[in-house]
């Protein structure tokens, strides 16, 4: 699975071996025994067991399918309605209500705690291992030492590495750990710097366990959600209608303003019965331009971003909360599918060299090349929507 970012800033950093990089404790690249050693020295002078720090090195394996996984991660290429579609199936939506009733009793409890509401905690669960049963398949230990020994991103990765020992001693992962390949544990994927400073035993039996306990993974997610900024009874998403002349280039990130304006310029909440503060700021997202479906999300969706930085992603988590929650399914208008790659690729440079900045040229419809597509739907005296279309694309090659 795609790994989540959470609090950590993702630096895409590419450098030569054996350069010291940021908030690391040894040179990256190299000599994988001397990485190795230095990691041991490091670790010991912390404070953590002599024991764990020799077996942890000991039994510590470099696997280059990791370093591959990690240089083919890409942000999606599907669409929002066809990863939606896959992302909210029966499935998740049936199974997701049992585990309200099954564990009532903790979900109450991270409400009451944490002000994190069940449907938001269950979508996160349901996203990342459908509750559990797809944890991913790699030796946890092997994953983060592959990673803090690669230069890509090892600020990011050494003291995850680090964190895992001190999960070992504290009892609460093995050296023999499976998860998933950027080093992420349990039923809610969390990295270990995370665990240890906001695991939770939810059970109280003395143990973190987020492989095996739901009760813990609830309570630790809960806890790391409240403390990225979760505001307790505000919303998060609400799907909305627009009228068909609608000011479309309003929609987007940086061009927010209060429910009540919105609904000066024709917009309706499709809930028409939901009680929100009408002065709340909150921004017009259109995942699949004019004709797809339309959500406000309100300062809560931030978290869903710290959580996983795919603006798909996070959408698709967010309307799956409000689906396990009740909320209908969206509404849309059929839009046009999203460009092939190849289709993309040329979109991208045919905007770069009009001047847009489009970010990397790599057939990914993201936040860079979105904002170009409005851009240049603006010139054109086109509906301002983000969505680029094979038609936009005939245009721009024709002008």
């Amino acid at each position: 699975m795609k790994p989540n970012l959470k609090t950590l800033v993702f630096f895409l950093i590419f450098s030569l071996p054996s350069v010291v990089l940021g908030n690391t404790f040894t040179n990256c690249g190299g000599d994988f025994s001397v990485f190795l050693k230095e990691t041991e020295r490091y670790a010991t002078g912390i404070g953590i067991s002599t024991e764990v720090v020799k077996k942890t090195i000991r039994r510590a394996e470099f696997n280059p399918a990791i370093i591959k996984l990690d240089r083919k991660q890409r942000s999606f290429k599907l669409s929002f309605l066809d990863f939606s579609k896959r992302a909210i199936n029966d499935y998740r939506l049936v199974n997701g209500k049992k585990q309200f009733k099954k564990y009532q009793t903790v979900f109450n409890k991270a409400l009451a705690i944490y002000g994190v509401p069940r449907e938001v905690i269950t979508a996160f669960w349901a996203m990342e291992t459908d509750f559990g049963a797809v944890q991913g398949n790699f030796n946890t230990l092997n994953s983060l030492a592959s990673l803090a020994f690669d230069c890509r991103r090892p600020e990011l990765f050494q003291p995850e590495f680090i964190a895992a020992m001190q999960l070992i001693e504290r009892g609460d992962i093995d050296y023999d750990t499976i998860g998933a390949w950027a080093g992420e544990i349990g039923q809610v994927q969390m990295l270990p710097q995370d665990i240890l400073e906001f695991g939770i035993d939810g059970n109280k039996d003395g143990q973190i366990s987020l492989k095996e306990t739901p009760e813990d993974a609830i309570l630790t997610a809960a806890n790391l959600i409240n403390h990225m900024g979760w505001e307790k009874g505000e919303a998060w998403l609400e799907e909305v209608i627009l009228p068909k002349d609608f000011y479309w280039e309003l929609a987007g990130f940086g061009r927010g303003r209060a429910l009540k304006d919105w609904e000066n310029l024709g917009l309706k909440l499709r809930g028409e019965k939901l009680k929100i503060d009408k002065n709340l700021y909150s921004t017009l997202l259109l995942p699949q331009g004019k004709n797809g479906p339309a959500f406000l999300a309100f300062k809560n969706f931030e978290v869903y971003l710290k959580w996983n930085d795919s603006f798909i992603y996070t959408v698709t988590a967010a309307h799956l909360a409000k689906r396990l929650g009740g909320a209908k399914k969206y509404k849309h208008n059929n839009p046009s599918d999203i460009l092939e790659i190849e289709a993309m690729i040329k979109l991208q440079n045919v905007l770069r060299s009009k001047g847009y900045d489009v970010g990397k040229v790599d057939g990914i419809l993201g936040a860079k090349t979105r904002q170009a597509v409005r851009s240049v739907q603006l010139e054109f005296g086109l509906s301002a929507d983000s969505w680029p279309t094979k038609e936009l694309l005939r245009k721009l090659l024709i002008n």
